[in-house]
This record gives structure tokens, C-alpha cells and sequence, in this order.
């Protein structure tokens, strides 16, 4: 059985309430014993918002006790926690550079490619979303790229595409004035799948695409007008990708982090009519 985000918000909203054993929370999701530790371990893992402690182990009383984590902390070591407070706190894209993540994943697991600048290539992000099977987590600016299409295929049809199969889709995105037009893209698919697409509002400074447990995609952009006369010679587009299983943990965890602090669209957008 897949663990999916429906599973998780039960559990993690459960806990919340007070401590529960597993034999409690096997119950609630109406799931083995061992399906429920297993679902357990990987919420703790991916996300950090429970923790797992066990009283009298090594007895035939070991009790298993699973707590909420209020702090959800992602600071394994030092280096992630200076690089999870540079993410915290920057605001636009060229806040935080990612290739401060990639030069710490090994070779045999990453990979970097440059794009056209005035052109992203569809058939490139088609193809690395159709990949998903369970959940997809992307951490936009606008949702520009919610435009993008070409001939018989769009980023919309093809997220319409993964919510059919039941794949779990949550972004985040900046919703202001400036963004209203691109949201309003999704809004339809977002009415006819509810419960398969969620929106909220961050400022943040990555660019990228987390797809199930398994891939993670992130882009960085260097433009001209950002730097002194004969700095840059054009203005750039990287695309790092990566396959390294902690690190696209961590990445989860980050988006967690975000996202649970967010704000959900329909309130921001109420807001933002209330003033246009």
C-alpha cells in the first residue's frame, strides 16, 4: 500500500490531538500493524511532523507512543540547517542559488543540463511530471508555468492528467495582484479535483518540482541585467536534477516546513478582491 497525503494529514491530525499508540492509529486508518509503523516511519522521515518513541523496548510490553512534532525541525546537521535558514528567509529567486544543495550530492546521483533562456522546454517538463505516481510537491513563483503549452500538450492537461490517476499535487506560490491571472489557469481543475490539488501562498526562493519519494528537479536563472558589464555573457537557465534518496527527503521536508506555516489560496485571494 501507498502512504498518500490523505493518509498523512489523518495520522498527523490525529496526533496532534494527544499521543496515540499505533495500535490506535492502525485503527483509525484501517491498516495492519505493520502497514502503520511502515506508514509511520516514512511520515517522520519526509516530513518531520511526528516523532516515534518507544518505552520498554527489547520487552514483550514495548509500547510504541507516536507524538506530534511542534517544532518539525529539519536540522539534521549543521549544513542543513544554515541551508534550510538561507531557504526561510529569502523571498525571490535570486535569493538562494541551488547549486548551494546540488555540489553536496554525489555525481553518480545528480545531473545538470542548460535550456534555452526565452524558451523552457515543455517536452521536458512533461515528461519528468508524468513520472509521478503518487504525489507531486512544486515550489513556483507565480505559476507562470502553468502557460506553457505547445501543440497538442499543456502543463495544465497534464496535471489534469496525473489527478486522474489519483496523484497528489500541492504548490506553493507567491498569490498576489500581480500572480491572479496565472492561478485562475488552475482554478477549474482544482474545482472538478479538490481533493487531488492544493494551493498555497509563500514567498519562497526555489524554483522546482519534488515527484513522489524517487526525483527532484530545481532550476536557477541568471540574467544580464543582475550583473556588472562583462560578467555574464548571456542571460542563463540551469536545471539540476537529482535521484539521491536523502537528499530529496530533505527537500520534502522543506516543503513541508513551508507549506504547513502557508496560507491557503481561497483566504489570500479572498483578500486580495476584497482590495481590487
Amino acid at each position: 500500500m501507498v502512504l498518500n497525503d490523505q493518509d498523512i494529514k489523518k495520522i498527523t491530525d490525529f496526533v496532534k490531538k494527544e499521543p496515540q499508540t499505533v495500535q490506535e492509529i492502525s485503527k483509525l486508518i484501517k491498516k495492519s500493524w505493520v502497514t502503520t509503523d511502515s506508514y509511520l516511519n516514512q511520515i517522520k522521515e519526509r516530513t518531520g511532523l511526528i516523532d516515534i518513541k518507544t518505552f520498554r523496548g527489547g520487552t514483550k510490553a514495548a509500547l510504541k507512543i507516536v507524538f506530534y512534532n511542534h517544532a518539525g525541525s529539519l536540522a539534521t546537521d549543521d549544513l542543513k540547517e544554515n541551508l534550510y535558514n538561507l531557504i526561510k528567509n529569502g523571498r525571490k529567486k535570486i535569493d538562494f542559488d541551488f547549486l548551494e544543495i546540488y555540489q553536496f550530492i554525489p555525481d553518480r546521483k545528480k545531473r545538470a543540463f542548460f535550456e534555452d533562456y526565452e524558451r523552457e522546454n515543455i517536452t521536458n517538463i512533461i515528461s519528468f511530471l508524468r513520472q509521478a505516481t503518487n504525489q507531486v510537491y512544486i515550489f513556483s513563483g507565480n505559476l507562470s508555468f502553468m502557460n506553457l503549452k505547445e501543440k497538442n500538450n499543456s502543463i495544465l492537461s497534464v496535471i489534469e492528467e496525473l489527478v486522474k490517476r489519483k496523484v497528489n499535487i500541492k504548490i506553493l506560490c507567491r498569490i498576489n495582484i500581480a500572480s491572479l491571472g496565472n492561478i485562475n489557469n488552475i482554478l477549474t481543475l482544482m474545482a472538478k479535483y479538490p481533493d487531488f490539488i492544493e494551493i498555497k501562498h509563500c514567498y519562497q526562493p526555489l524554483r522546482g518540482t519534488i515527484i513522489d519519494d524517487k526525483i527532484a528537479r530545481f532550476k536557477d536563472e541568471e540574467c544580464l541585467t543582475t550583473y556588472k558589464k562583462d560578467e555574464l555573457n548571456k542571460d542563463t537557465r540551469v536545471i539540476y536534477e537529482f535521484h539521491d534518496s536523502e537528499w530529496v527527503s530533505w527537500m520534502q521536508k522543506v516543503f513541508w516546513n513551508l507549506f504547513r506555516f502557508s496560507i491557503d489560496h481561497n483566504k489570500r485571494m479572498k483578500e486580495i478582491k476584497k482590495i481590487i
